[in-house]
C-alpha cells in the first residue's frame, strides 16, 4: 500500500486570537519601539549620525558666521545672516532624510527586510521607523544650527521666529525621508550614497539657499523641494523680506513630493523588497 496514502493528514490548529488585530495601544507601542531601535542604531553608527549632526553646524559657523561676518549682504542687504541661517537650517534637515536611503539599501542587500516580514511586526513599521529616525536626527542638527546662530548674535530674528522655523523644518524632514526611501528602494547599497549625492548636492546649490542665483537659474528654483521648505519656514515665521511664494504653495509642493516618492518607495518595497 502506498506510504503516502497511509500518512495521516496533518491538521492545523489555530491559536485563539492569532488573527485578531493588535489593540491600538500595543500597536502604537510596537511602532514606537521599532522607531526607537532604528534611532539608536543610527546614533551608534558614526558614519551616519556624526556627519549629519555635526556638518551643518560646522559649515554654518564657517560660512554663515566667520566668512560672511564682514560682508555687506549685496542684494540681500542687512538680512543676509537671516537668509543664511534659513538656508543652512534647511540643509540640516534635508541631509538625514535623503541619506536615510543608504541604510535602507544596506538592509535590502542583507535581506533584513525579508527577515522582518517573518517577524510579528506591524505593517510598515520599518518605513515609519526610518522616517522617525531621520526626523529625530534632523531635529538634533537643526537645534545645533539654531543654537549657534543665537549664540553668535548674527541673526535679527526673535527666539519665537527661530522656534517656528525649527519646528517647520523638522516636520519638513518627511518629504526628504520619502526621497531617501525611494533611493534606497531602487539602488544597491554601494550605489545609494552616490545617488544620494547626485540628488542632494544640485538640490542644495540650485535652490538658492546660500547665495543669489544668476537670472537664468532663478525661475527654476521652484523645482527643488529644499526651496519650498525654506520658503515655508520663512513664510510661517513671518520673515516677509525673503518670502517669495505663498506658504500654501510651498506646503502643497512638499506634500506632493512626499506622496509621490513615498508611494513609489512603498510600492517597490512591497513588490520586490
Amino acid at each position: 500500500m502506498n506510504d503516502v496514502a497511509d500518512t495521516p493528514a496533518m491538521t492545523t490548529v489555530a491559536l485563539p486570537g492569532a488573527d485578531a488585530p493588535l489593540p491600538l495601544p500595543r500597536l502604537l507601542h510596537a511602532y514606537m519601539l521599532h522607531a526607537r531601535f532604528e534611532l539608536l542604531g543610527a546614533l551608534r553608527t558614526p558614519g551616519f549620525a556624526l556627519p549629519f549632526i555635526s556638518v551643518p553646524v560646522l559649515v554654518y559657523l564657517l560660512f554663515g558666521v566667520l566668512i560672511s561676518g564682514d560682508a555687506d549682504g549685496g542684494e540681500l542687504g542687512a538680512g543676509l545672516p537671516n537668509y543664511l541661517f534659513a538656508g543652512f537650517a534647511t540643509m540640516a534637515v534635508a541631509m538625514p532624510g535623503i541619506f536615510s536611503g543608504v541604510i535602507l539599501a544596506q538592509e535590502r542587500e542583507a535581506n533584513l527586510l525579508r527577515l522582518r516580514r517573518a517577524m510579528p511586526l506591524p505593517p510598515g513599521a520599518s518605513i515609519v521607523a526610518k522616517v522617525a529616525m531621520a526626523t529625530a536626527v534632523a531635529a538634533i542638527a537643526v537645534a545645533l544650527v539654531a543654537a549657534a546662530a543665537l549664540l553668535a548674535g548674527r541673526i535679527t530674528l526673535s527666539p519665537a521666529q527661530v522656534g517656528v522655523m525649527c519646528g517647520v523644518l523638522v516636520i519638513g524632514t518627511v518629504p526628504f525621508a520619502a526621497m531617501g526611501l525611494l533611493i534606497g528602494a531602487l539602488s544597491s547599497a554601494s550605489a545609494s550614497p552616490a545617488w544620494g549625492n547626485l540628488v542632494f548636492l544640485p538640490m542644495m546649490w540650485l535652490s538658492g539657499l546660500f547665495m543669489p542665483l544668476p537670472d537664468v537659474l532663478r525661475p527654476w528654483v521652484v523645482l527643488w523641494p529644499t526651496f519650498h521648505l525654506d520658503q515655508l519656514a520663512l513664510g510661517l515665521a513671518g520673515v516677509a523680506e525673503f518670502t517669495w511664494i505663498p506658504p500654501s504653495v510651498a506646503a502643497a509642493a512638499l506634500a506632493g513630493v512626499t506622496v509621490l516618492c513615498g508611494g513609489l518607495a512603498i510600492r517597490r518595497l512591497a513588490r520586490v523588497g
